[in-house]
């Protein structure tokens, strides 16, 4: 039998639909993953390369199925067909039934409500597909934009810590900003 995170539901939103990412996305990804502002508070990036954003595909969103994760969702405009960012689950404890989301978008499609119900949707796969117990997510300070996205979700802020995020052209000194929601509170608010 396939476990849940092998097999996930597309989805179909109002602008854009989730699919799981295949490599024939890697000229899209690579397209946003270039752009310094695009990445400028994410762990990697920005790409020089149309194969790094190949290899990111091949070693980094397709291997996650070996860690009982599923591979990540390509957000793709239903207008054009094209992939314009990523939302997935990419990491999780061992000894933890749940996991972290994370999420990029390329720049033409910010502040159109894209990613805030993206990210909702996520929750509601994250509980009901994947039966997980708790989702968390988290967010530099100075990454207003990330912030205001999850402020339009049941997430709750659990605490900040120091963080040093080091980019090949720059280190950033900031605040990581945690949250966390319970499969309980959610189920709540959804009563509510």
């Amino acid at each position: 039998m396939r476990k849940a995170y092998q097999k996930m539901p597309e989805i179909r939103l109002s602008q854009v639909k989730l699919r799981t990412i295949k490599k024939k996305d890697y000229l899209d990804m690579f397209d946003y993953g270039k752009r310094k502002e695009v990445v400028k508070f994410l762990s990697w990036g920005p790409f020089v390369l149309e194969k790094e954003a190949l290899y990111s595909i091949k070693k980094i969103f397709l291997p996650r199925l070996k860690q009982g994760l599923p591979i990540g969702y390509a957000i793709i405009d239903l207008k054009t067909d094209k992939m314009i960012g990523t939302i997935d689950f990419h990491s999780k404890q061992k000894h933890e039934n749940g996991a972290e989301i994370g999420y990029v978008l390329h720049p033409d499609y910010w502040n159109r409500g894209i990613m805030s119900e993206a990210l909702n949707q996520m929750i509601e796969i994250g509980f009901k597909h994947l039966k997980y117990d708790f989702i968390r997510i988290r967010h530099l300070k100075e990454n207003v934009q990330s912030g205001k996205v999850i402020a339009k979700t049941p997430f709750r802020y659990v605490k900040s810590e120091p963080f040093v995020l080091e980019k090949s052209y720059e280190i950033l000194k900031d605040e990581m900003l945690y949250y966390e929601l319970s499969k309980e509170n959610y189920d709540g608010n959804q009563q509510s």
